[in-house]
């Protein structure tokens, strides 16, 4: 069972939150990076939008305007001041775990760099 299992398996999981190293890939290219995750409060995985510039030149990927603007509430249960417009869609590994074409809202978060949904 790899760390990843062992978390999601246990009674706690969705009373806490969790920072874990994960990887972004696209088109056999990576960029590590550390991930909060945070299954009770967050509907969708978060980037940082300092950090986006840095991720779609390495992965030599764009940002994706979104059909339709969001306004998200953050981890802590603030809404965020900005209104949501682009996303980047990457392939995501923690560990053995790999999770095919997970959609990333960017916004300026507090704290992390990645908070992650359920997947």
């Amino acid at each position: 069972m790899c760390k990843l299992d062992e978390i999601l398996s246990k009674e706690n999981y969705f009373e806490k939150s969790f920072l874990i190293d994960a990887h972004l890939t696209s088109q056999k290219r990576s960029f590590s990076l550390r991930f909060l995750i945070d299954s009770d409060s967050v509907v969708y995985t978060i980037i940082h939008s300092n950090l986006v510039d840095k991720v779609c030149e390495k992965l030599r990927i764009q940002p994706i305007l979104l059909a339709k603007k969001k306004l998200i509430r953050d981890y802590d249960e603030k809404i965020f001041k900005k209104i949501i417009t682009h996303k980047i869609l990457l392939n995501l590994i923690i560990e053995s775990h790999k999770e095919l074409i997970v959609s990333m809202l960017i916004a300026d978060i507090d704290h992390h760099e990645v908070i992650l949904s359920k997947l």
